[in-house]
């Protein structure tokens, strides 16, 4: 099986795009993974109380 020049670098560049791809992804993945163990461990040592204005009121003001 004899390939022409163009299309050994056709398949070149498609195996260097896929590449870049997968690692951008691949990268992409793992700074989501630490950012979301990161807001866990922070929501879990945050405790949930509402802020009430008025002791005969039940509002919430704020929630972290």
């Amino acid at each position: 099986m004899k390939l022409s020049v163009e299309a050994k670098v056709a398949a070149a560049v498609a195996i260097a795009f896929a590449a870049l791809s997968f690692g951008a992804i691949a990268q992409e993945g793992t700074k989501h993974a630490t950012a979301g163990l990161s807001q866990m461990s922070l929501q879990a040592s945050d405790s949930y109380a509402p802020i009430q204005a008025d002791p005969g009121q039940n509002h919430l003001l704020a929630q972290y």
